[in-house]
């Protein structure tokens, strides 16, 4: 019983660090914005989440702080 729960914290582990760079999501635009959209709808924050958004929905360079 104990070595099953480690086992699956080892997993959840593994799974938190599995993330695609910005770079990755620039070569893949659809991809970044699906992901983006899938990050928004279950409330995920992530490193992954992160870089498609960049990509996914970038930010109006045009637009000014008042």
């Amino acid at each position: 019983m104990k070595i099953k729960f480690i086992f699956m914290i080892f997993i959840f582990i593994l799974m938190g660090c599995e993330h695609k760079s910005e770079e990755y999501y620039k070569a893949h635009p659809e991809e970044a914005r699906k992901r983006s959209l899938e990050c928004r709808h279950n409330a995920i924050i992530s490193l992954d989440c992160v870089n498609a958004y960049k990509v996914g929905f970038p930010r109006d360079e045009n637009l000014t702080q008042e």
